[in-house]
């Protein structure tokens, strides 16, 4: 199923799945509500204290019945007392204090819970990810995948950081500020939150540009790490076709179409802020005009000027939350596109776990197809307990897919593969593969030390035994001469060691798994004649006293096969021991005899 073809998720919908990764944070959140609300009445009363200390009180007690008419002019400056001063100057540091302290606790419950929903959907994301069949990886690029589980995720803490921080705490602030400010001139209050309102259209129409724009910057985002990954990969297929201007110039393509993805994004949240400083004037201009033609008291004028400015925050996240969610939902749209895809290789409700020794492997008219292209058809195989079966043919004929049905990295399309009598679908993915393992051509080696490498999937083994798998795999040699040994960092993909080493440390990992069933898949085939030697002798090692599935590139290795299976175009043409198709002159014969043809045998 390729990642384009996914339905995009509605805004309201991602709203309602991130719901469950919030809810267990919950009590975090209703704290970060709580702060917020007392924050919104720290701020209130910030704004009245001020306007006691400017003019508003009488008397030396202070109490709410005390106070006097807001409309009431109070004088100018000059009259204010210094017994007011002082109260001024006490009352207002604690309220500043107090709404300080609970923005902080307000702020840093809500952005842990942001942060830590995040890590969450992201640990899910790349579970989910390693949770699905071989198809989905061979449909998709792993710059892309990279993309989705660092970048997008990135937008996500956006969206629930500071989005949904912003609904918990500015509302309150501003509520305060209002408060505040209906209580000194309604009139005046009305003025300022007419105003208001003229600022949402504008907001609103950026933020659908800003969607867009943040949507083709991902996806661009992800096909320059596409060029990135696939590049830095095959780093010496590139210089050795000296590419290296054609594939910068590719990344450059890539590049600026995120630049100016960007650039877009940039331009459309910058506008925001011109607008609000112009209807935040406009509003001011209005004030001044009210005030001038009432003669409005200064204590109530400088009050109120105080609360317009504090209002402007909290007024101006609220205006961008919209452009805000624009931005950051493609990124979530893009995540949940990837957790909607259907594991289809996943246990039964009523699977059960391998139990026993392998006594038999099975193919019952066994077909198989990519999407609606045709690889495999009627497949039928009996392979019992130790054998050793190869599979041979040209390029295309289905041998990898074959051998890849086994372990499920592809379930089959109809017909069933049976293990001790049992379809293989009946048993737990994991059971099944614990009885699995697999050397491949491309050596899959990981950046962390030799050790660590053998020992994968293995975590609690012992060094003596990783050591002793190594003997058994004609590696221990070479590691030992290795700077730090055992415990040398061999580089991603074992870029430190020889082909020939980097194999031998995979069949060392497979020795030291012991599983019932081996699949080897051209693992000699890319070797010089040196290594191939030292690696079959580690390979037939590793075969002894198990049930081996081989696909064979060099025919001599095979000679020893208890059955050789010769596939052509998805079926089976010939099988039979290596003397009996020679003799039988078929596809095998002529396979054979041109490879060998100019060696002389």
């Amino acid at each position: 199923m390729n990642l384009n073809e996914q339905k995009q998720s509605a805004s309201s919908e991602i709203y309602t799945r991130l719901s469950p990764f919030v809810r267990v944070y919950r009590w975090r959140l209703v704290g970060g509500i709580i702060c917020g609300i007392l924050q919104g009445a720290a701020t209130f009363g910030l704004v009245i204290g001020l306007y006691w200390g400017l003019g508003l009180l009488s008397g030396e007690t202070i109490s709410l019945s005390d106070l006097p008419n807001p409309d009431e002019v109070q004088g100018d400056v000059g009259d204010v007392g210094m017994r007011r001063i002082w109260l001024t100057a006490a009352v207002l540091p604690v309220f500043a204090l107090l709404q300080g302290l609970l923005f902080f606790c307000g702020k840093y419950l809500v952005e842990w819970v942001g942060n830590r929903v995040v890590a969450d959907l992201r640990s899910r994301l790349f579970s989910h990810i390693h949770a699905l069949p071989m198809q989905f990886f061979s449909q998709s690029r792993a710059g892309e995948l990279i993309s989705r589980v660092a970048n997008d995720t990135t937008l996500l803490t956006q969206l629930v950081s500071n989005v949904v921080g912003d609904i918990i705490r500015e509302p309150f602030a501003l509520i305060g500020c209002l408060g505040a400010m209906f209580y000194l001139n309604w009139k005046l209050s009305l003025i300022a939150f007419f105003v208001f309102p003229l600022v949402i259209l504008p907001v609103a129409l950026l933020g659908r540009k800003v969607r867009k724009a943040s949507k083709r910057g991902q996806e661009g985002l992800g096909d320059m790490l596409s060029v990135v990954q696939e590049t830095i990969a095959g780093a010496q297929v590139v210089k050795a076709f000296q590419t290296e201007a054609a594939e910068i110039s590719r990344f450059n393509l890539f590049n600026r179409r995120v630049f100016a993805m960007l650039v877009k994004q940039s331009r459309a949240r910058s506008l925001s802020e011109p607008l609000m400083i112009f209807f935040s004037a406009l509003t001011a201009s209005m004030v001044l005009v009210y005030a001038f033609k009432f003669d409005l008291s200064l204590s109530l004028l400088l009050t109120f000027a105080a609360a317009m400015i504090q209002m402007y925050k909290p007024a101006k996240k609220l205006s961008q939350i919209y452009m805000h969610v624009q931005k950051a939902a493609p990124g979530v749209d893009r995540i949940f596109e990837v957790l909607d895809i259907t594991n289809t290789i996943d246990d039964a409700p009523d699977a059960v776990r391998f139990s026993g020794p392998v006594r038999s492997v099975e193919f019952r008219d066994v077909s198989f197809s990519y999407d609606t292209k045709p690889v495999l058809s009627g497949i039928n195989l009996q392979t019992k307990s130790g054998q050793c079966i190869a599979f041979v043919g040209s390029s295309g004929s289905g041998k990898t897919t074959l051998v890849n049905l086994i372990p499920r990295f592809f379930d089959v399309t109809s017909g069933r593969i049976e293990l001790n009598g049992r379809d293989l679908r009946e048993y737990t993915v994991h059971s099944l593969r614990e009885q699995i393992g697999i050397v491949t051509q491309e050596t899959i080696l990981f950046n962390r030390s030799v050790a660590d490498n053998i020992s994968y999937g293995n975590e609690d083994a012992s060094l003596e035994q990783i050591k002793e798998a190594a003997r058994r795999a004609n590696a221990h040699e070479f590691i030992e001469e290795l700077h730090d040994g055992y415990d040398t960092v061999i580089g991603e993909r074992g870029s430190l060691l020889s082909g020939g080493m980097a194999q031998r440390v995979a069949i060392a990992r497979a020795l030291l798994k012991n599983p019932p069933i081996l699949i080897l898949d051209e693992a000699t085939s890319a070797l010089d004649t040196e290594s191939e030697r030292l690696v079959q002798g580690a390979l037939d090692e590793l075969m002894k006293d198990r049930t081996v599935f081989v696909i064979a590139h060099r025919l001599s290795t095979i000679a020893h096969a208890d059955s050789i299976v010769v596939l052509d175009q998805g079926g089976i043409v010939e099988q039979g021991s290596h003397d009996e198709l020679l003799q039988a002159g078929g596809k095998y014969k002529y396979l054979y005899d041109i490879q060998f043809r100019n060696n002389g045998e």
